[in-house]
This record gives C-alpha cells, structure tokens and sequence, in this order.
C-alpha cells in the first residue's frame, strides 16, 4: 500500500453551457399541438456558489483610513454578546460606539452580561444616562463595517451598490507567478473572475505573460529536497522510492496568498486538531518557492511535473 500514489477526481465545473426547454403550442398538420421548444440565446448554467446570503453597502468613513485596492463595505447586526470593545469599534456611528462603549464598562466588560436579552433592554431603559444625560433612540441594530475585498452583485441597477462576499470553499485557483528571476508570488483567483473569464472563453488565471502555474484542491505536489534542487537533469518521478513519497502532498485549501496541504496518504485525521495543526492542514510558507505541480492519470502514476 505504501508503493500506491493515491490520485484524486477533480470536479472543478464552474460553468457550463445549458440548454433550457418550454412547452409552445405550435402550428402542426392543421391544428395546434404542445411541444417542448429549445429556448434561444446564451445560457450559463454557475455550478458553485456565487456568493454569501449577506447584502453589503460601501460607505466611506472620513475617521477611518482605506489601504489602496480595499473597500469599507457596511451590513446591520443585531446587538449581541459578540461586541466588545474591539467589535463595538467597528460600528460606523461614532456617537453609538460612544453609548455602547460607556454601557459595557459599566457592566464590568463582560458583553456576556451588557448585551444578554436583559441587558440590552436595560441599555435602552437608561440610555440617556450613558450618552451624557442626551436623549438617543433605543438601540437594538447596529451598522458594523468591515474591510476586504468584496465584489459587487452586478453592474445595472441598484446592483451596482451591493456588495457580496464570497462563499466559503468558492476558491477554486490557486495561481502561481514566477518573474525572470524566477521570484514567485501567489494569488487566489476570486470565483466571479474565474466565471467571467470562462464566460469569454479564456484560462480562469491570467499570467499576464509571466511564467507559472495554477493549483487546484485535491492537485498532488512535490517539494523538492536541497540535492534534487542542485539537479540540473531534473527529478525522475518514474522511480519513487519511500523518500519521495513522503514529500508529495495534496492542496486540501488556500486564501489570499496561503497555501495549505496535508500529505497525500491521509483521508482524514486521527487526532482532531493534534495531528497537524488547529486547522488540521499544514500551512506551505517556504515549501511554496520550490514546490513541484505533479499531473497524474487515473491510475495515480505520475506523469509530468
């Protein structure tokens, strides 16, 4: 068993095209029958999902400043025992953070206790004691911002205005860049660039005339030793023997610019959370500059790299 390489079925279908059918009366030998007609025009049939159930709006905070290549997108939460005083720090209105912040000190900083069901309608009950003697409207939702790279919905209408996050386990492509001095960066390509792109007709990643490669979940990859590297014949994969196993891995996930791998003989942790890491995978951060794609066949043998 320790001589099988195991390999892996991809299922990376994003889109496809679709053929949709409608029952039409149509003209036929006098008279009017029903028939399933074929429905004209492009369909795209997006096989993941396209992004997370909750609405967001952009909003630009004159107090808060926004790195370059990020947006500040805003949703309404209902107040709950989540906000401390860090949480409590991303609400977009200042003067509640103000009302929130003074409630939850007085309660000892236990948001366990300020914003349980009692609590919350204790704040509202002597709201004006925490907000300077100041009358204020109960609060029972709050607009929490948040800082990332969210996406709008679409491009017409009030579509425009609305931002969606993407949805877990969406991150399909997993590029790798390499310069002429053979320096890599890393990139996850985000679901809806992959789908418009494959719309086109193009790769889902753009090298942008670089050279690299792209991984996908379940691809198998080697890391190299220091010998193999110093190689120039390059690495024979035809003979693996026992030591060359052990440095072969499968990608199980990535975000942003992290790589993360288990070896490719495990299905499963025996130990939750031990075995490898609280995350049960092993995160890639200098394997990522020398690490080999490996292509099998069905069968697991090797290939090409």
């Amino acid at each position: 068993m320790e001589n099988i390489v195991v390999s892996f079925k991809q299922n990376l279908r994003v889109i496809n095209k679709a053929t949709n059918h409608y029952e039409k009366y149509v003209d036929r030998n006098g008279g009017r029958v029903k028939e399933l007609v074929v429905q004209s025009g492009t369909n795209w049939a997006i096989r993941k999902p396209m992004h997370k159930d909750t609405i967001s709006g952009k909003v630009e905070l004159p107090w808060y400043k926004t790195p370059k290549g990020k947006i500040l997108t805003a949703t309404r939460k209902s107040l709950n025992t989540s906000f401390d005083f860090k949480a409590i720090g991303n609400i977009t209105d200042t003067g509640i953070q103000k009302i929130l912040k003074n409630y939850l000190e007085a309660k000892g900083a236990n948001p366990e206790v300020a914003f349980s069901a009692e609590g919350i309608d204790d704040l509202n009950k002597n709201i004006r004691f925490y907000n300077d003697g100041k009358p204020h409207q109960p609060i029972q939702k709050v607009r929490v911002f948040k800082l990332g790279s969210k996406f709008q919905v679409g491009q017409a209408g009030n579509k425009k205005h609305k931002y969606v996050e993407a949805a877990k386990g969406t991150n399909l492509f997993f590029a790798v860049y390499e310069n002429e001095n053979g320096k890599r960066s890393y990139e996850s390509i985000p679901l809806n660039e992959v789908i418009e792109r494959q719309k086109q007709g193009l790769p889902p990643v753009d090298f942008f005339g670089r050279k690299g490669f792209y991984l996908c979940p379940n691809d198998l990859v080697y890391i190299p030793t220091v010998d193999e590297l110093q190689n120039t014949s390059g690495i024979d994969f035809r003979d693996l023997s026992k030591e060359k196993k052990n440095n072969i891995y499968k990608v199980v996930s990535f975000t942003g610019n992290r790589l993360y791998c288990i070896p490719y003989s495990v299905a499963t942790t025996i130990v939750n959370k031990i075995e490898f890491t609280q995350l049960n995978k092993i995160e890639f951060i200098k394997e990522k500059e020398v690490l080999i794609k490996l292509e099998t066949d069905r069968l697991g043998n090797i290939s090409k790299a």
